[in-house]
This record gives structure tokens, C-alpha cells and sequence, in this order.
């Protein structure tokens, strides 16, 4: 991974790699909504992978709410195609890119096709000190799995028809992100909103276990956004875990960071299968909800409460998460 593509990290990173590698971006959108959770949502992945025996496929998997289920559909490495400086991925057709999204999928009991135009979106920021959400880590070559927000939120313009099924998603909020590396972790919680109340603020908190030069830590990083302010908090930035409470279904995590405390609040919802990967191969089935919500809290330690909203259509992972909550976090 050469220094463009550590501070362009939505760009397609594996264009080097053969063997026990993904890479998937996610693309989630969710239709106009009034604070209720009961509206449509649909995600879609596009991504390749590299098996340790160097059999190689791409894929676009699709999770819808309305439907309640995910598919997974393959296609010859062959098909997949990706443009050297931007982010632009076309699989058999289907197009993503940073301004819209293109996809006509005729598989098995899946039929969808239409296009969302992407505006208004707000890129994580990359600095030479810290090229992306993960912060300096992002320049250590043996990391496990890398992760990228490339929009933490965005507007929507544009249908989806989905088995037979019309969807607007003009004046919804969309959101993308991507991860590539050998494996997903170990075990992980991960949740992410768009959709408040207040119609401007997003975020995202990720905490996963990771091997690190021979040893296991429990690391994390995520973002919120409100208004015109942006906290980035990770354990790069010295930010501690102060509290974290796990079950199949619910996470509540308070982090400490400079003269806050950041409280989340998540609720998985309905959750689809979806397939992850493990050294390359797409074979590790988790659950993914993307009809969950998120209580964020923002507090300053001496002046009380500057922000608190519920955010719905979370996208939510809680993924073997009691193992996080062992002495040793």
C-alpha cells in the first residue's frame, strides 16, 4: 500500500493483492423519514475477494429493511473493475461511485435496479498525521483489517426498485464507508446513524479486538457530527472506554475523550444474515441490522449536555461483543 492510497482510502487498495484479501465498500441509504424507524433502508456492498488458495470473486451483497433478509451475489473477479485515483467501482454493470449509485441485479429471488445520485456530502478528514478515521495506525502495513468512512453523511436523490417493490430515496440520508485487510476481527461491535431528528448529525463508533506485533488489544475509533462540529475519537487519540455493556441485542458504551464524555446507546432491531470474511474467504456469517437506533450523548465534563438525539436506521453489528466486555479491555 504505496502513500496515495494510505491518504486516499476509498480508493480501491488491493490492486496488488492475489491471495487472503477483501475489500468492500458500504453503501447505505436510507428513504426521507420523520423519526420513526419503520421506513425503507438499503445497503449495498460491492467488494472483492481473494481466498488463501488465490481463487478470487467479486460480489455485491444487498440488505434491505422492507424485505428483512440479505442476499449474496457473486461474480467473476473478471467483472470487477476500479479506477486507480477515485472511487469509482463498476461490477458487471452495476456502477458506485462517491456522487451515485447504479445497479440492474437479475439473481435467484433477487431483482433490483435504479439509480440514487449522491450531494452534499461530508468526507472524513485525511491529514498527514492522520490519513482517516483510524489515525496513525493507518500507516502500519500488517494491520488485520483497515477501515474507511468516505462520507459521513450525505443527501439522496433517486429510486430503487427492489422485487418489484419502488423505493424513493430522494431527500434520504446516505452514508459510506469500507473495509480492507486478510480478516474481519475476532469480535467487534459497530453501529452507525445518519438519520436524526435534527437532520444534521451523524455517527459512528467501531471497537473491535485486534492483534497488534503479537499481543491482542481492544481498540476502537469512530466520529460525531453535529452541526457544524466534528469529534474524532479513537484510541489513537487517547480517548479511553470508560464503560461497555454488551448483549446479543443492546450495547450501551461511554467513552472518555479530552473534556468529554460521548454515551452510546444501541439497539440492534430486525437483523439479516451477512457474509464476512476470514483470510479472503467469504465464509464467516454475521448479523447485521440496518433498522437499529443510536442514543448518542454528547457531555462536557463541566458544563453538562450539548447534544443528545436518537438516531434511526442504524446500521448495527454486536458480533461475539460479550468477549469485549473481559477484564484486560
Amino acid at each position: 500500500m504505496g502513500l496515495y492510497e494510505i491518504y486516499h482510502p476509498w480508493i480501491f487498495q488491493g490492486r496488488k493483492k492475489n491471495h487472503s484479501y477483501f475489500e468492500g465498500w458500504y453503501f447505505k441509504m436510507a428513504a426521507r423519514h420523520s423519526g420513526e424507524q419503520d421506513t425503507d433502508v438499503i445497503a449495498l456492498i460491492p467488494g472483492v475477494a481473494m481466498s488463501d488458495n488465490k481463487e478470487r470473486h467479486a460480489f455485491i451483497q444487498v440488505i434491505s429493511s422492507r424485505e428483512g433478509r440479505s442476499w449474496y451475489v457473486p461474480f467473476a473477479y473478471e467483472e470487477f473493475q476500479a479506477e486507480r485515483k477515485n472511487l469509482n467501482v463498476h461490477i458487471a454493470g452495476n456502477a458506485f461511485s462517491y456522487n451515485r449509485i447504479t445497479v440492474d441485479i437479475d439473481f435467484e429471488d433477487l431483482k433490483i435496479k435504479g439509480e440514487v445520485v449522491h450531494s452534499g456530502q461530508h468526507p472524513f478528514p485525511v491529514t498527514l498525521r492522520s490519513p482517516g478515521i483510524m489515525g496513525w495506525y493507518a500507516y502500519v502495513p500488517f494491520m488485520e483489517c483497515f477501515h474507511g468512512v468516505v462520507s459521513m453523511m450525505h443527501n439522496l436523490e433517486g429510486s430503487l426498485n427492489l422485487n418489484g417493490r419502488e423505493t424513493s430515496f430522494s431527500d434520504g440520508t446516505g452514508y459510506i464507508e469500507k473495509d480492507w485487510g486478510t480478516s474481519f476481527p475476532e469480535a467487534w461491535i459497530w453501529m452507525q446513524s445518519s438519520a436524526f431528528p435534527s437532520g444534521n448529525a451523524s455517527c459512528m463508533l467501531s471497537i473491535a479486538r485486534i492483534p497488534f506485533l503479537g499481543r491482542v488489544f481492544t481498540g476502537f475509533l469512530g466520529f460525531v457530527i453535529f452541526g457544524d462540529e466534528l469529534i474524532r475519537f479513537g484510541t489513537y487519540t487517547g480517548a479511553k472506554i470508560v464503560s461497555l455493556e454488551t448483549t446479543n441485542e443492546f450495547a450501551h458504551v461511554i467513552i472518555s475523550h479530552k473534556k468529554r464524555f460521548l454515551e452510546f446507546r444501541a439497539v440492534l432491531g430486525t437483523a439479516s444474515h451477512l457474509t464476512a470474511p476470514r483470510q479472503g474467504n467469504m465464509d464467516r456469517i454475521i448479523l447485521e441490522s440496518i433498522q437499529g437506533s443510536i442514543t448518542v450523548t454528547v457531555r462536557e465534563k463541566e458544563d453538562g449536555v450539548i447534544f443528545s438525539e436518537t438516531g434511526y436506521m442504524a446500521g448495527i453489528e454486536l458480533s461475539e461483543a460479550a468477549s469485549l466486555q473481559k477484564p484486560g479491555l
